[in-house]
């Protein structure tokens, strides 16, 4: 079987009776060709259907109108409503989006960077605070100085880095305050993820029960690992120390919806006997028996204003290097 050849802009000029650099210019929408020159270029685009490379049309246009956008775990519901919105506005405006898996590792993480730099994508969104430590561990940012960053969830001090935040502290602050409101004093806080976005929640649990002049002790803050079998086990270790405890706040819906199960099955009732709130907004928490009071952080806001700020950046106008969106306390029947 002999392979069909690949059209070419080699063969639009050859029809067209031009040079490539006018093909070019036709494909690109550029002025500086005249009607009739347009005319034969479009009419052998037709004739042949010529389909021209996205990567072929960046060398001329200095970039690919290409995105990659890095998530850890597209698996987790935040990654995915907010990397959904991002591919979502991407295409409103034009654009291509590749969307990649990594895992986690700053190995998995520097590879899927190298592998987006090499297909000359024009920018790079990082969904999470987990690449703070692969682009300050690694010396990514300054090898990678032509290509702009926006990094969603975190900061990084660097020329090529622009960043959308969620106010996590304030968004703790929320859910503090509304259990003192409720009563609550012997509160309990779960962290269930061991980066820059989990540490600044447990930081801000700290922070706000000292203000609020709340009972706060060793006993007062538990670990455990993000998922529905982390919230048993965390709620399993919690029953077994002897803590006190009429409420407790997790850093995310589903570590919250695994801890209502432990504790409902341990005897207790939500919210009677303790009350309890996750993060997020996630399907987890109305999928519960009660549903889950959370916070909101906004994941379609986050993403939209994550394009638009990389799209600023690319088009070269003055824009600001950090957003922030405020989140909103949704009180639900656990508390």
């Amino acid at each position: 079987m002999i392979a069909k050849k690949k059209i070419n802009i080699y063969d639009v000029a050859r029809i067209a009776n031009v040079s490539t650099a006018t093909v070019s210019r036709v494909l690109n929408n550029q002025s500086s060709v005249s009607p009739e020159t347009r005319r034969k270029v479009q009419e052998a685009i037709k004739q042949l259907n010529y389909r021209p490379s996205a990567i072929a049309r960046g060398l001329v246009l200095k970039h690919t109108k290409t995105v990659g956008i890095l998530a850890t775990d597209i698996t987790a519901p935040n990654y995915a409503r907010t990397a959904c919105a991002m591919e979502r506005e991407l295409f409103q405006i034009g654009y291509n989006a590749i969307l990649c898996n990594t895992g986690g590792s700053i190995e998995n993480n520097k590879t899927y960077l190298q592998m987006l730099v090499n297909l000359g994508v024009c920018g790079i969104i990082c969904i999470g605070s987990v690449f703070k430590n692969t682009l300050q561990e690694t010396l990514m940012l300054s090898e990678f100085s032509h290509v702009p960053f926006v990094l969603s969830h975190c900061q990084i001090p660097a020329d090529n880095t622009y960043s959308v935040v969620i106010d996590e502290m304030h968004g703790v602050q929320l859910c503090v305050e509304h259990l003192k409101e409720k009563g609550h004093k012997d509160i309990l806080y779960v962290k269930d993820a061991d980066t820059y976005s989990g540490e600044r929640k447990k930081a801000a649990f700290k922070e706000n029960m000292a203000r609020l002049g709340l009972p706060i002790t060793d006993k007062s803050i538990f670990n455990t690992y993000r998922s529905f079998e982390g919230g048993i086990a965390v709620v399993k270790e919690i029953l077994a120390s002897g803590a006190r405890f009429s409420a407790i706040i997790f850093g995310d819906d589903i570590t919250a919806a695994g801890g209502l199960f432990a504790l409902k099955k341990a005897g207790y009732k939500v919210p009677q006997d303790v009350a309890i709130i996750g993060y997020n907004n996630s399907p987890s928490s109305i999928c519960c028996d009660p549903q889950l009071t959370t916070v909101d952080n906004k994941t379609d806001i986050m993403g939209n204003l994550s394009v638009k700020l990389l799209q600023t950046v690319i088009e070269g106008k003055e824009t600001t290097r950090l957003l922030s969106v405020t989140p909103e306390l949704i009180v639900r029947e656990s508390t």
